[in-house]
């Protein structure tokens, strides 16, 4: 693993010293990475190429789209955005989350004509870069990418927040959704989920899920499945999704509840092996997968879903214009393109059903913490 921290670390440097190293940098890395960890090797391509696509842009491209979308509280051109724009990703470079933000980064810096630039102060489970965005200044300029975690699972398990979220962010719009998938590793015995329910209830205990951490929403969408289907799994818990992803193919634990941004290159080559898509459609990219719906569990719906917030005290004008910023990104047909890539659907909902969407999922995961006694503290 030491191989792959020193390489994650020099790939998401600054854009200045990534200029500075180019092609030559570019090289060492992924020759590390392809020797290490496949799947980490393609998240960093896609990081690349965003960064090589902010790098190449010119002023006048700016200025081009600049001209038809900034705008003033009135709608006048020319007032907002006028500089650059801080989008915070509260998880860690290269993650899903970070490759989910840097393309919704790259679409907002070409429609508005400034740069986005993305920060990733990690760590706490989300709640370090999320305080960072409360404490920043309420004018526009610092976006949250905010997660199921960030916006409403660490309400749930953690105590002593430095920020109330549902009272210092207003949420502008949900971005983007992705399906969770129940996999086991290649050589499990179990082809289908009635055969592995029938195992765990068999010998209680025996079988076990990896999850990134206590409290994420890999255990939760691994905990509602075991509740659901009234099966006792042993929860085995990483520092992280690389961590537990390498001791699910190495064979240390049985199964896992993640979405296709991380299963997708470990499926394909047959180190992990899905039984179910814990969602309501089939997913595009594993369409002989059957859906828990169709298995008689509908109940066992879940998803890593992202949203864009600001401080709750930023101007009515400038958030009304982000939300008209925001649908346009999300609605962009190249953007929606890159996320199907990797079974990820944009969520373009109103905002009635955004905050109907969002206070089902605080009800559903807060059932799940208190039958499975999840907590932090």
């Amino acid at each position: 693993m030491s191989v792959i921290s020193t390489c994650a670390l020099r790939a998401f440097r600054s854009t200045d010293t990534m200029r500075r190293d180019d092609a030559r940098e570019r090289t060492s890395v992924f020759r590390a990475l392809r020797g290490a960890v496949p799947a980490l090797a393609a998240v960093v391509a896609t990081v690349f190429s965003l960064h090589a696509h902010a790098s190449s842009a010119t002023p006048a491209d700016a200025s081009a789209t600049a001209a038809n979308t900034a705008v003033t509280s009135d709608g006048a051109a020319g007032a907002y955005p006028q500089r650059a724009m801080t989008l915070i990703v509260p998880f860690p470079a290269g993650g899903p989350a970070d490759i989910v933000a840097r393309l919704y980064a790259q679409q907002l810096s070409e429609l508005t004509g400034q740069s986005v630039v993305v920060e990733n102060p990690a760590g706490a489970g989300g709640t370090i870069g999320t305080r960072a965005a409360a404490q920043a200044k309420p004018d526009g300029y610092t976006l949250l990418f905010g997660t199921t975690s960030t916006m409403v699972i660490n309400q749930l398990i953690m105590n002593n927040i430095p920020y109330d979220f549902d009272r210092d962010f207003t949420v502008l719009g949900l971005i983007a959704n992705a399906p969770h998938v129940l996999a086991v590793r290649g050589n499990f015995p179990a082809q289908d989920v009635k055969t592995l329910v029938e195992m765990a209830r068999k010998d209680p205990g025996k079988y076990s899920f990896a999850s990134s951490g206590v409290g994420t929403i890999v255990q939760m969408g691994a905990e509602l499945f075991r509740l659901e289907n009234d099966i006792d799994l042993l929860h085995v818990p990483y520092k992280g999704g690389g961590p537990a992803t390498l001791a699910l193919v190495s064979g240390d634990v049985d199964m896992t509840v993640n979405d296709m941004t991380t299963l997708k290159p470990l499926i394909a080559d047959n180190r992990l092996r899905p039984l179910a898509v814990l969602h309501d459609q089939r997913l595009s990219l594993l369409p002989d997968v059957p859906t828990f719906a169709e298995l008689g569990k509908p109940s066992v719906h879940s998803s890593t879903w992202w949203g864009l917030a600001v401080r709750s005290d930023t101007p009515k004008e400038i958030q009304e214009a982000l939300r008209e910023l925001h649908t346009k990104v999300i609605r962009n047909e190249k953007y929606k393109e890159r996320l199907a890539e990797m079974a990820v659907e944009t969520l373009d909902l109103p905002p009635e059903q955004t905050a109907a969407f969002m206070q089902q999922e605080k009800e559903k995961w807060a059932r799940v913490v208190k039958e499975a006694n999840i907590s932090t503290n």
